[in-house]
C-alpha cells in the first residue's frame, strides 16, 4: 500500500474535548476538536444549537457559538463569544403588515466586558417613522441601563429567558402595538483571546 503522507499525520493528532462554561451550561461536553498541539487549540470556535446545550427544546430558535480560551491535558475549555436567533425564526415573525425595527449599539457590562446588542422589534400593525424612533430609543435606553445593572452571564441568562423582553414589552407597546420583542444577537467585543497570541501560537 503506497504511503500517504496527509492521513499518516491526521493519524498523530490529538482530540481535545471542548467544554462548555460552568455558569449556565455546567462544564458539559460540546464537542471535540483535533489538533497536533495544545496550542492550535486556542482561538477556535463551535457553533451549537442552545437546545442542544441545555437540553430544553424552547431554546431552540437560539444558537451560541464558544470559542476556545484555554487548555488543560486533553481538555479544551470555551467561554461565550455570540448567542443569536437564526435567521430562520427572524424570517417567520416578520410579516405583512407588520414593521421592523432594528438597532446596533455597543454597550458594557457591570463587571466590564463590552458587548454588541442588536434588538429586534415587531409591530403588530405598520408604524409610522416616529413611533418606529421612539421605539428604538427606549429600547436602547433600557438595555444600555440593563448591561451596566448586571453582570456579563446574568445579562445573557435574562436574555434566553426572555426575562428582559418581557419587562419591556409592556413599556413598548404604550407606543405602539408590539408583537415581538427580540435581542437578535449579543456579541462578545471585549476578546476571549487576544489575536497577537493567537498568531504566536500558530
Amino acid at each position: 500500500m503506497a504511503y500517504n503522507k496527509k492521513y499518516a499525520d491526521w493519524s498523530k493528532k490529538k482530540w481535545f474535548e471542548i467544554i462548555a462554561p460552568s455558569r449556565i451550561f455546567n462544564e458539559i461536553i460540546i464537542g471535540e476538536t483535533p489538533a497536533y498541539e495544545e496550542d492550535q487549540v486556542i482561538g477556535r470556535t463551535v457553533d451549537i444549537n442552545l437546545a442542544f446545550v441545555t437540553g430544553n427544546f424552547k431554546y431552540q430558535n437560539m444558537k451560541v457559538i464558544f470559542q476556545i480560551y484555554k487548555v488543560v491535558g486533553l481538555k479544551a475549555y470555551a467561554d461565550i463569544k455570540e448567542v443569536a436567533l437564526y435567521d430562520a425564526y427572524v424570517r417567520r415573525i416578520v410579516r405583512l403588515g407588520t414593521s421592523r425595527i432594528d438597532d446596533s449599539f455597543v454597550v458594557k457590562t457591570k463587571d466590564g466586558i463590552e458587548i454588541r446588542l442588536k434588538p429586534l422589534v415587531i409591530t403588530r400593525f405598520k408604524a409610522h417613522r416616529k413611533q418606529k424612533s421612539d421605539i428604538r430609543k427606549k429600547l436602547k435606553e433600557f438595555l444600555v441601563k440593563k448591561a451596566e445593572e448586571l453582570e456579563f452571564y446574568d445579562f445573557i441568562e435574562k436574555v434566553i429567558n426572555y426575562e428582559i423582553q418581557n419587562e419591556i414589552k409592556p413599556v413598548l407597546n404604550k407606543i405602539f402595538p408590539v408583537g415581538h420583542v427580540e435581542v437578535r444577537r449579543i456579541a462578545r467585543e471585549t476578546p476571549l483571546v487576544v489575536k497577537e497570541e493567537i498568531k504566536a501560537k500558530m
